[in-house]
């Protein structure tokens, strides 16, 4: 997932359009409709398509250039029985920066850092970010226990984020929602539960702690 500025965001799908990237049809938690067959998995995949609907709305997802696409293993989803010979093609998802919560001119001093031609948000950006994003979302489902995950059990368990870590954001919903969950003013999580690896993101961790470049 890349996160684009709003005012170039268009920009960056035409060129990776003219790059030769092909537009990825259906929704992002998904594979071929046409693999869904049966009841069964036509209702899998209604129940894919409702929960990523918001996602799907405010991103634009690509397929890479065929010289160029490098099979990905199966994601550990329910559809994986759909077809056990199907190899999962390598996908990019550009995010809009209102979507996301993270825009470049207003991110705290430092919390960005700079590798070529991509930053990268520290831990406390990213988190604000998964958090920011998951109380906005209308439907609960995968994608938002994605985003529960990310941002509790990766970013702030595994990185031993402190407690605070938000509480200089101005999204008071969004605070609210973190607190009650690591069980701030209640006896807190216990660390095992909170740092157990459920899955993991195309975060940088060395990034996240270096500082500026």
């Amino acid at each position: 997932m890349l996160i684009i500025e709003d005012a170039d965001y268009e920009d960056a799908v035409q060129q990776l359009r003219s790059a030769g990237f092909r537009d990825w049809a259906w929704s992002y938690g998904s594979i071929d409709p046409k693999l869904y067959k049966g009841r069964l998995r036509e209702g899998i995949y209604r129940r894919i398509v409702r929960e990523y609907s918001n996602l799907d709305r405010n991103s634009t997802r690509f397929l890479f250039p065929p010289d160029r696409q490098n099979m990905a293993s199966p994601p550990e989803q329910e559809y994986t029985e759909l077809s056990p010979e199907h190899q999962y093609p390598t996908k990019v998802v550009l995010l809009p920066s209102s979507f996301t919560h993270i825009r470049i001119k207003s991110a705290p001093d430092g919390a960005l850092t700079r590798d070529g031609n991509i930053l990268y948000p520290d831990s406390s950006l990213l988190l604000r970010s998964f958090v920011q994003t998951l109380v906005r979302e209308p439907v609960a489902g995968t994608w938002t226990s994605s985003l529960c995950m990310w941002a509790i059990s990766y970013v702030y368990g595994e990185l031993i984020l402190d407690d605070d870590v938000l509480d200089s954001c101005g999204d008071e919903e969004a605070k609210a929602w973190f607190n009650e969950r690591i069980r701030r003013f209640s006896g807190g999580i216990d660390g095992v539960t909170c740092t157990k690896r459920l899955g993991r993101v195309g975060y940088d961790e060395a990034l996240a702690r270096r500082g500026p470049a």
